[in-house]
This record gives C-alpha cells, sequence and structure tokens, in this order.
C-alpha cells in the first residue's frame, strides 16, 4: 500500500456527525446511580471482580466526553477501561481505535482481548487491504489496534476513518502507554541528540514521521473522547503531550491511581565489570548442573541496546556452563528480543515464553510495554537509564501480586554525567538526565524514589510519601538502600535461585548465610587443540561436513530469522573435526573439538556426515592412495633393509679378508 509523504501537512477535516451515543436512560440518570450501574456490569463482565474507583472515575469522565488521562502502575487494570466504557453503549457496533508505540503491544492485546469476548485486530503487523478495510467498516471488529504511521499515513485507512458509517461507530480513542509520546516528540524536536538518557535506551522512540501530523487528524471527531493511558509521565511530559497534540490542559480529566508497586522488591548494585561485557551477570545464574532450565525463575534482562542483547545470551549461558549456547535459535536458556528481531521470532520468543518453552529473554524496551505476564519472577536491567523507562520495565515481574525481584545494576560513573551527591545542586534544572545520574547513587528509598525522583531522605516529600504509605497499609520497604544487608545477602545467593525457593528467599533474606562475595572469573572455551595440516582430503571432510550441517540447519529451521548455519557451525569447526577424524568413533567424540552440542541433533547428524564421508569416493580414493603408499614404504623399507644386511655382510667379510691379509703379511715377515 503506497504511504504518503510524512512531511506534507494534511489539513484537518471536521466531522459533524450523528454519533454513537449512550442509551437515554443512562444519560439521564445523576451521577450516584451511573456510577454504581457501571460498577456492578463491571463486576458481572470479570467474575465478581470489584473495578477500582479511579476505573470508574475515568469511565465517568468518558462518560461526559471529557479527554482523560489515567496513571496507574503496571498491572492495575487500565486497558479495561476502554472495555468498561464500551460496554456502556447498547448499540452493537460501536468501535474502539487503539494507538499502539509497538506492534507487540497490540498483538498481545488482542490476544486479551479475544479472551475476554471481544473481537479485536492489530493493523501494524499485516496487510491492510480493502478487505479488511470493508470489516471493520461493516463493524466485524469491536477493537482496531493500529500504529500512528497506519493512522496518520496509510492512504486506505485514512478514507475509512473519515467515512461517515465508520465515525458514526467510532466510540473512543485510545492512546496507550501515552509517555512514548513524549519521547517521539524530544526526536521530533531534536532534544532527543541532547540526552544521554534517550540515547542510552534503544527501541523506545524511534522517530516517527507520523507523529507531527496524528494531532489535526485526532482533533477531527467532536463528541469522541481521547483515553491516555500510561505508568509513568511526569507532569512536564504530560504538558508536552498536550501542547503537542493541540489539547487545552483544562479540559483534560487527569486520575492518579497507585503507581507503587510494593510486591516488587528493588535491589541496586554497582557495577563490577564494564557495561558492555555484562560480566556482572555471570554472579546471577548457577551452572546447568546444579539447576535445570526448566527451574530457573522467569527473568526479563532489559539493556539499553540492540547489540548488548546477543553478548548477554552469552554471558548467561557461560554462567550456566553452556557455553556456546547463545548461537543455538531454539535455547530451552534464554532467547532475544529487539525492535529489528525477525517477525516469525518475535512471536516464537513470545509465544514460547509464555508456555514456559524456556525461563529468560534478554531483551530491549522494544520487548514488554503493555504485556501482561503473570510468570515473570524477575527483571534484571544493565545500565544507568530513564527512571521513567526503568520503572516500566521492572513492572513486567510480580504481575500475579507474588513478589517480584528487581535488580538494577548501575555504571559506578558516567562520563559527563553526575557520579556523587555532591556534584548535584537545588538550582539545577531538572531534566531526563539528572533524574537517570540521581537513580544510580540516591540514599532515598527506591520505592519512593520512583515516585518523587528525590536525592535527600530529609525532604519532606518523601516523609510523606512514607506516612501515606503506611497509612495505605504497604509493608515496610526492603529495597537495597532500606535493608543493605538484606540485598547483599540476596545477591550473594541469588545464582541459587529456582521456582522452589524464589518466594522463600526474596522474602526471607535476612535468614540466608552470609557467605564471602567472589566475582566470577571469566571462564573460558575448553577445545581440544591440533597441529595437524589441512591436506586436500581433510579440506573435502570439512567442506563436507559445512554442506551437510547447512542443509540440515535449513530442514530444521526453515522460518529463522536471526541466524544463519555458519553461526552455529563454522569453518574452524569443520576443520577441527577434520583433523581429528582418526579419533571421531562416536556422536559425543566430536563434542570436545567443537565446544559441545549447539542443536539438538547435532552430533549424531555431524558422526553420520563423518561416516558417509569415509564411505565415499574422496576417503576411499585416499585410503587406496595410502595403501599404494604404505606398500611403497613397506617395499623401500625392505630393499634398504637387505641393502643394509648385504653391506653388512660385505663388511664383515671385507673385514676378515683384511684380518686373513694381515696374517698372511706378518707370517712371511716371520718367515723371513
Amino acid at each position: 500500500m503506497p504511504s504518503r509523504q510524512p512531511n506534507k501537512k494534511k489539513k484537518a477535516r471536521r466531522i459533524r456527525i450523528e454519533r454513537i451515543t449512550l442509551s437515554k436512560l443512562l444519560l439521564e440518570m445523576n451521577k450516584t446511580n451511573l456510577r454504581e450501574k457501571i460498577k456492578k456490569d463491571a463486576e458481572n463482565s470479570y467474575k465478581g471482580q470489584i473495578p477500582k474507583e479511579q476505573q470508574l472515575d475515568a469511565v465517568m469522565s468518558l462518560v461526559q466526553l471529557q479527554h482523560t488521562f489515567v496513571m496507574a502502575g503496571t498491572g492495575f487494570g487500565k486497558t479495561r477501561i476502554a472495555e468498561m466504557y464500551l460496554n456502556l453503549f447498547t448499540a452493537q457496533d460501536g468501535v474502539v481505535l487503539v494507538l499502539n508505540p509497538l506492534d507487540a503491544l497490540g498483538d498481545n492485546q488482542v490476544s486479551e482481548k479475544i479472551a475476554q469476548g471481544y473481537t479485536a485486530i492489530n493493523l501494524a503487523k499485516m496487510t491492510f487491504n480493502q478487505s479488511l478495510s470493508d470489516e471493520i467498516l461493516a463493524g466485524v471488529y469491536k477493537f482496531v489496534y493500529l500504529s500512528p504511521e497506519t493512522f496518520v499515513d496509510n492512504d486506505l485507512f485514512v478514507s475509512l476513518y473519515y467515512k461517515r458509517e465508520f465515525q458514526a461507530r467510532l466510540a473512543l480513542i485510545v492512546i496507550d502507554e501515552a509517555h512514548i509520546v513524549y519521547s517521539w516528540g524530544l526526536v521530533a524536536s531534536g532534544e532527543a541528540k541532547k540526552s544521554s538518557a534517550h540515547l542510552r535506551t534503544h527501541d523506545v522512540a524511534a522517530f516517527r514521521p507520523s507523529y507531527g501530523n496524528m494531532a489535526a487528524q485526532l482533533m477531527a471527531n467532536e463528541g469522541v473522547p481521547i483515553l491516555f493511558l500510561s505508568a509513568t509521565c511526569r507532569p512536564e511530559a504530560r504538558k508536552a503531550i498536550f501542547e503537542n497534540l493541540k489539547l487545552d490542559s483544562d479540559n483534560v480529566t487527569i486520575i492518579h491511581a497507585e503507581l507503587t508497586r510494593p510486591e516488587i522488591r528493588i535491589l541496586r548494585f554497582p557495577m563490577e565489570y564494564p557495561l558492555k561485557k555484562a560480566y556482572d551477570l555471570l554472579q546471577l545464574f548457577g551452572p546447568k548442573d546444579e539447576i535445570p532450565d526448566c527451574d530457573l525463575p522467569p527473568t526479563l534482562i532489559y539493556s539499553g541496546t540492540r547489540n548488548a542483547t546477543g553478548q548477554i545470551l552469552k554471558v548467561v549461558n557461560e554462567a550456566r556452563g553452556t557455553i556456546g549456547g547463545e548461537k543455538n535459535p531454539r535455547s530451552t536458556l534464554i532467547r532475544r528480543y529487539h525492535a529489528v528481531t525477525g517477525n516469525l521470532e518475535k512471536v516464537d520468543t513470545i509465544s514460547g515464553f509464555e508456555a514456559a518453552e524456556f525461563p529468560s529473554i534478554s531483551c530491549t524496551m522494544a520487548l514488554g510495554l503493555g504485556q501482561n505476564w503473570s510468570r515473570v519472577r524477575r527483571v534484571i536491567h544493565l545500565g544507568r537509564a530513564d527512571p521513567s523507562n526503568i520503572c516500566q520495565m521492572i513492572g513486567r515481574c510480580g504481575r500475579d501480586g507474588k513478589p517480584g525481584l528487581a535488580v538494577l545494576f548501575m555504571e559506578k560513573k558516567r562520563k559527563g554525567g553526575k557520579n556523587k551527591q555532591e556534584d548535584f545542586s537545588a538550582s539545577d534544572k531538572e531534566t531526563d538526565d539528572l533524574r537517570m545520574d540521581s537513580l544510580a547513587i540516591t540514599p532515598v528509598c527506591l520505592r519512593i524514589c520512583f515516585s518523587l525522583d528525590n536525592l535527600s531522605a530529609d525532604d519532606p516529600n518523601v516523609s510523606r510519601e512514607r506516612l501515606r504509605e503506611e497509612s495505605e497499609g504497604f509493608l515496610p520497604c526492603k529495597c537495597s538502600n532500606c535493608e543493605p544487608e538484606e540485598a547483599d545477602r540476596l545477591r550473594k545467593h541469588m545464582a541459587k535461585m529456582n521456582l522452589e525457593n524464589f518466594l522463600t528467599m526474596c522474602e526471607n533474606a535476612k535468614d540466608l548465610e552470609d557467605v564471602e562475595y567472589v566475582l566470577n572469573k571469566k571462564k573460558k572455551t575448553t577445545r581440544v587443540k591440533n597441529k595437524t595440516k589441512m591436506t586436500p582430503m581433510l579440506d573435502a571432510l570439512s567442506d563436507t561436513l559445512l554442506k551437510d550441517f547447512s542443509e540440515f540447519f535449513d530442514n530444521l529451521f526453515v522460518e529463522s530469522s536471526t541466524y544463519v548455519a555458519e553461526d552455529l557451525f563454522a569453518r574452524n569447526e569443520a576443520d577441527s573435526i577434520a583433523k581429528n577424524l582418526d579419533q571421531i568413533t562416536t556422536p559425543s567424540s566430536i563434542a570436545m573439538y567443537i565446544g559441545g552440542e549447539r542443536i539438538l541433533g547435532q552430533l549424531e547428524m555431524l558422526h553420520s556426515s563423518v561416516l558417509k564421508f569415509r564411505q565415499g569416493e574422496i576417503y576411499q580414493s585416499y585410503l587406496s592412495d595410502l595403501l599404494r603408499y604404505n606398500n611403497r614404504v613397506v617395499s623401500e623399507k625392505e630393499r634398504l633393509e637387505n641393502e643394509m644386511e648385504q653391506k653388512k655382510i660385505n663388511t664383515e667379510a671385507k673385514k676378515q679378508a683384511d684380518a686373513e691379509h694381515r696374517r698372511v703379511q706378518a707370517a712371511k715377515k716371520r718367515g723371513c
């Protein structure tokens, strides 16, 4: 589908039309009765679960056609608000448009909506054609998820959007993860280039050409409220969003729900190794022979760059004693996910993690926005970053209400940054970089820090927040600033964590033995070295192994998009097998020459290839040549031995003759 030129500004078409509305009965209800009606409907829809007061506040605001901005922590149930609002309409063809910053978010929420009995579709990752447009226009889907590009720049969708039939059924527009809009604004304005906090986190907000045109299209609808949803969005960010979308902040209802997640224990540790090496992770994962992959706590490991996700795969495998396992696209330990991961692999990674096929994902922020995974027990983040982004990441764990663990590794020093408390002053302008550095060194309770961005424990705001937490019935915080000794013990024992003891260790860290903490040294791959030189026959075997493995790989991973055969079995490994051909007797005998099996069945396949090669013309010809050579060697040896024997005989005979000659000469002299 051809796209419009992103730099061309479109003139908004003001739509005045007879829209879908609530029933007269609902509109005539007083606020108390309407609120009770919404509450009872929600209880019936969600199997007796009582809706939160802030959810009811948001729906009441939308009923008044007020634009509404909901601030609530991860796991609050923000996505239910649109469902509760849509359920109020008696007409069966109302539709909700949801703008998503990331495609994976739409895919995940479509699945959730279908599970709730709604029809839903995500247009971000499929070919949007006339057939789909007709289905949407006909009211087939209650929830339509799409990217900003599709919303603004796709001619077919824009045509659909302005059709009277569609506008008549448009009940609500949702901007999910609204804080991302602020990041888009930073990119569009060029401010992101000056922000280390922004540059340190890939896949949060690449430049969206359509961003600048969103406002005109959003505001073209009279009588359609906009619902903004976010778990972290500071007043400064909200103000920028409203300005960019041409919204009067006085006409937007701001609803604050609980942002604090007391079930998440936050541990911050200074990094002992360079960020790009990620060796600090060696302390968090024990060897595979002690804890099977399936018993590890489900973990998301976030890093700032896409390249770093690959290094993390390597280090985690190293810690587990499965060196080289990072090259296995079907690893049962850890896989990776970032914005440019292949589409099929993204689906495989998400579905595989949900099905507990593997316990860990190495990812950027492209994974996690809107993912409602109750199985995630631990989130690890490497490096300093914008606290708003870190808040989003650590919010992925403990979604089932049970304890979750957030482990933050921070560099001790950031070049050009503030690295100790004395570097900060009251006159500093609050920036994302300032907030990033303060989180790395603040002595304040980390749970409170994600609410206040504060450096001083003496600040009255900190005291007020602590009192508020107590009044809400929160248990005392056990972050690494509040309980440093317990945090230290948890770090020392984290490599022993498994599914069975995870909750006990988190809740009773004080009972853990205070052992000495020893930094792991980087482990090295052990391989057998061989000084044998390659010959034409060995080169042929190496070529055969590479060819056979490539066919094996292609048949096994038809849809693989990240790895190629050479990533898992390269020339040097094929040469290593060839040089040790005489030592290859079983599949397991191959392992020591290539560093172990990387794909299930690899050793069997390579051994079979060796056996086949041995029966082939090249090797048999080599054996024939070798036999002829050996025969020549034996023949030559016999000839030389015979010559030497004859020479020995001749020498002995000459020696005897010389002796006899000397005896005769001596006798003659005596006779004279």
